[in-house]
């Protein structure tokens, strides 16, 4: 549910290429943060995904919203 909601925030511009990338990257992180939660309780992964989100709104290119 989570990698959804960051595909939907993608921009158009985006490539399928890129949106490929993006995806592999919330995959990766969500198998190394598996278990890990919040001090909230929320899983982890909430955290690198609002991060990914932030990162589209700066408009930055592709591979920086998957590093984050």
């Amino acid at each position: 549910p989570f990698l959804d909601g960051l595909l939907q925030t993608l921009p158009d511009s985006y490539s399928v290429i890129d949106r490929e990338l993006i995806e592999r990257a919330y995959y990766f992180a969500e198998k190394a943060h598996a278990g890990q939660k919040r001090a909230s309780g929320e899983p982890y992964i909430t955290h690198c995904v609002a991060v990914a989100t932030i990162l589209v709104e700066l408009n930055v290119p592709p591979d920086v919203v998957a590093a984050g």
